[in-house]
């Protein structure tokens, strides 16, 4: 371990609990918790009985089910208000399933990688998951590709050097020229579309999310079967682009 960034195994586990729960949005058991996080069940019981006590999660003592309470979300609700004002970025995700049915997701780059910061599940069946904070590819997905395309060339090409060492295999691996070409059609076009490059079987189609010049770049995507995607392609753009408007207009006021 680097001693210069220790990791605090309690500290991380915490917040990937919280993701968790953000993901589930109902309340679990400590079997549920472990197995879900891949976390032991001694530890993962002793964690949650901490939060309990410490006011941050509710227990019931019948059921021994556990959730985040109110108090999470008063401690946090000023981060959503500095960033976002009146605009909801929840419901807005929450608009998006309930016209599409597919997976909702919202990202920010992490080096060569996408990170998902929140995902709300699609409701259909066959349906395409990620979980929160799962890493896709910067390079083969559609959130990745669209964050991209706010880059110069010279990062971008620092970075699929980085990529390309880091690929298992030499298929995983792009050409400069080629990404260039499909960043500036991007840029063109105003989003990005995955086609099974990230998730085999799985389609993306990746929009911006309006942050201010001041916030670090963040993408609005939706997933789902190759096929539905590709056949339902401009209208999920729509939604998308409609979507974000409130936001546009919030940042420009």
């Amino acid at each position: 371990m680097n001693k210069t960034t220790p990791q605090v195994k309690s500290a991380q586990r915490v917040l990937e609990l919280l993701e968790f729960f953000a993901e589930e949005r109902r309340p679990c058991s400590v079997g549920d918790i472990s197995r879900s996080l891949g976390y032991p069940q001694s530890s993962t019981s002793v964690l949650l009985k901490s939060l309990a006590l410490a006011g941050y999660l509710d227990h019931d003592a019948r059921s021994g089910l556990y959730i985040p309470n109110v108090r999470i979300a008063l401690i946090t609700a000023w981060i959503h208000d500095r960033l976002y004002s009146e605009q909801h970025l929840v419901h807005l995700m929450e608009q998006v399933l309930a016209k599409t049915g597919h997976t909702v997701m919202i990202g920010c780059r992490k080096d060569t990688d996408v990170r998902y910061l929140h995902v709300l599940q699609s409701t259909r069946e066959g349906r395409f998951t990620a979980r929160i904070g799962a890493l896709r590819p910067l390079f083969h997905s559609a959130a990745g590709k669209m964050l991209l395309s706010r880059l110069p060339q010279r990062e971008v090409s620092q970075l699929l050097r980085k990529a390309n060492a880091l690929a298992s295999s030499v298929t995983e691996q792009r050409e400069l020229s080629a990404v260039l070409q499909e960043l500036e059609i991007i840029r063109q076009q105003g989003y990005a579309l995955s086609q099974g490059t990230s998730m085999p079987g799985a389609a993306a189609l990746a929009i911006f999310l309006p942050t201010g010049q001041d916030r670090e770049p963040l993408t609005l995507s939706v997933g789902g079967p190759m096929a539905e995607i590709q056949a339902a392609s401009t209208d999920l753009l729509q939604i998308l682009n409609e979507a974000v408007q409130p936001f546009t207009s919030a940042i420009k006021a």
